[in-house]
């Protein structure tokens, strides 16, 4: 197809989908007219099409598809996917951003200090407000136990099934009264 250097500029493709507009339409006609790599091109696409559509079209042959085929696909597809971007993409990407970075404060100057300063500032704040409300979660979660593993020793350890009745019913109404009185409400006047 590239025996013209002008062969590149033609999307016969498109042309075969009727996806171009009239003016290219009459484009490729006139350089298929001089071009006899495009014309076989053309001719081979074209019989691909048809040859697509006709195997497409008939009823005996069905296609027999194994028991577990969507299992097999989606587990070449998981196998075979190893990311969106290659590696080199990855590193460009942190290089530039770093550049840029680098280059705004080098811009800002003495300012650019004092915005460091202010976002580890932030930072800290909010790792110190993560570290207390899991801190918070974490003991409520241990009074929970607590409270439960008393209540299971309360009732007769002999009766198995009773006692993981209760704790389980335990369990049930803590689950309750969290989406009655949802997390974010206790921990509102705190943050």
């Amino acid at each position: 197809m590239a025996t013209t250097p002008n062969c590149e500029n033609f999307d016969l493709a498109a042309y075969v989908d009727g996806e171009l507009d009239a003016r290219a339409d009459l484009a490729v006609e006139a350089h298929l007219d001089v071009c006899s790599s495009c014309r076989s091109e053309l001719n081979a696409q074209k019989q691909f099409l048809r040859l697509l559509e006709t195997g497409l079209r008939k009823p005996e042959a069905e296609l027999e598809l194994p028991h577990d085929f969507s299992k097999k696909i989606i587990t070449t597809a998981e196998n075979n996917v190893v990311g969106l971007r290659s590696w080199k993409e990855r590193f460009n990407a942190v290089f530039i951003i770093s550049s840029l970075l680098l280059f705004s404060l080098f811009i800002l100057g003495a300012e650019g200090a004092d915005l460091l300063a202010a976002i580890s500032t932030i930072l800290q704040k909010l790792a110190a407000v993560g570290s207390f409300a899991t801190q918070m979660a974490y003991s409520f979660l241990i009074g929970v136990v607590v409270l439960v593993r008393s209540l299971v020793r309360i009732l007769n350890p002999a009766d198995g099934v009773l006692a993981a009745a209760g704790a389980f019913g335990l369990v049930i109404l803590f689950f309750l009264g969290l989406r009655f009185v949802p997390l974010r409400k206790i921990l509102r006047p705190l943050i």
